[in-house]
């Protein structure tokens, strides 16, 4: 019988009699699941021939950038292994083009229940359906950050011998205090869990780190974007009848936590000065950015808009950064792919600027999502809003569900922040 063989029959007795059990016995039989991997074989040491790598990255799409680095410098250390790199499938897009993985899977960590026992099932259905053929001898899980479970239950029950990664609540450095149960839980999930020091602030510098921690190299940091030649002349056409004379700023108006969307009406106030320049706007972004988008086209001054809002899928948006002269927006996806292109940042964060130095490495969205290695001037808030600074520290220090603190920055910062960029 094969080792996967032998682990479907293990895992076909295995969930019936744990749901059986109470919940309090859950860790035993991760305990015995890890038997059951043993005595498949899969935490065997493989034999010389070709390396089978597995890196599990489920979260957003500006957290899939800041990891490209990170997927070029396993390359470059495994330069002749088979690489299967896991993804959310909105992610999935956007390195559909990655040359240093041989194969891109997707999966959606939004279908998983809550409860440990559906979850596990789940990613043990992924699990035999794509991965345990390939007997991984190793798994990386470089997400940071205490969402980060469902990547490193995926790279225990892909079978691999060694998982490398940050564990569950990584901030342990932070000042945070793992109960017994979840210390127990990183040993059986990881073979090495990586406390990052705290000197190790942005979270792209972090995955770096999960390396040189293991004793592999590291000789370049800087983050790619991934696209393709159709994409690019697909941007090229959109951008056309922009005259080469003018400046082409890219404008992301949108964001995925309402937070970090600075309001459209301050935008606008800003836009008509900023408009007085040989500047030309393209506005990017999704569905959720059409009223928006719409409402800064009809009230800017004609020529002055490119409104490219639901016409372009992630890939072409790439190539559209990339012939762009500056970005001016929110903290977004689309900001890093500016980065990543080497495009000025003008970026918008809600995060009070009081706030962005009180353990940086674990709070601050300024300082751990930074526009990476491109020419950047950040503006935030000087403090909190009243209704926040009376709350619990929070990832951003914003705890509305709305556009909230951000929005103290004024549209004369925004002019005069651009006139700053365009010094740099």
């Amino acid at each position: 019988m094969r080792p996967h063989e032998k682990l479907d029959r293990f895992f076909g007795e295995f969930f019936p009699l744990m749901r059986q059990a109470e919940p309090s016995t859950y860790f035993s039989f991760l305990l015995r699941a890890e038997e059951g991997f043993l005595r498949a074989g899969y935490r065997e040491i493989i034999s010389a021939g070709v390396e089978n790598i597995l890196i599990v990255r489920l979260d957003a799409v500006g957290d899939m950038i800041l990891t490209s680095g990170f997927l070029r410098e396993v390359r470059k250390n495994f330069p002749a292994a088979r690489i299967t790199l896991v993804v959310s499938p909105l992610v999935y897009p956007i390195v559909e083009l990655c040359p240093y993985v041989n194969e891109i899977l997707s999966f959606d960590q939004k279908n998983l229940n809550r409860n440990i026992l559906p979850a596990m099932e789940t990613l043990a259905t992924f699990c035999k359906e794509n991965l345990w053929r390939k007997n991984f001898s190793i798994a990386f899980s470089p997400q940071w950050g205490s969402d980060n479970l469902p990547g490193l239950f995926m790279c225990w029950l892909s079978g691999a011998r060694i998982r490398l990664g940050f564990g569950k609540h990584p901030g342990e450095n932070w000042g945070i205090t793992l109960s017994p149960a979840e210390a127990a839980l990183n040993k059986i999930l990881l073979t090495k869990n990586i406390l990052t020091p705290r000197s190790k602030v942005a979270d792209v510098e972090k995955t770096f780190y999960l390396l040189e921690a293991v004793g592999l190299a590291v000789n370049q940091t800087h983050t790619e974007i991934f696209f393709g030649a159709a994409d690019f002349l697909r941007a090229r056409e959109l951008l056309k009848n922009i005259p080469s004379t003018t400046k082409k700023v890219l404008l992301a108006i949108g964001a995925g936590d309402p937070r970090r969307r600075y309001p459209v009406e301050k935008y606008l106030v800003a836009l008509k000065e900023l408009a007085k320049k040989n500047l030309a706007f393209v506005i990017v972004g999704g569905q959720s950015e059409l009223e928006d988008a719409s409402f800064l086209e009809k009230n800017l001054p004609h020529g002055k808009v490119l409104n490219l809002v639901g016409q372009t899928t992630l890939r072409e948006t790439e190539a559209v950064v990339s012939q762009t002269d500056f970005y001016l927006g929110n903290g977004t996806g689309v900001m890093h792919m500016a980065a990543a292109a080497q495009i000025p940042v003008l970026a918008l964060i809600r995060e009070a600027a009081d706030k962005q130095d009180y353990q940086p490495g674990f709070y601050s969205e300024v300082q751990r999502f930074p526009p990476w290695q491109t020419k950047a001037v950040i503006l935030q808030p000087d403090h909190q809003l009243e209704e926040c600074a009376k709350l619990e520290p929070t990832h951003g220090w914003c705890h509305a569900d709305r556009p909230h603190c951000i929005t103290q920055i004024t549209p004369q910062e925004i002019i005069a922040g651009f006139e700053v960029l365009e010094e740099l």
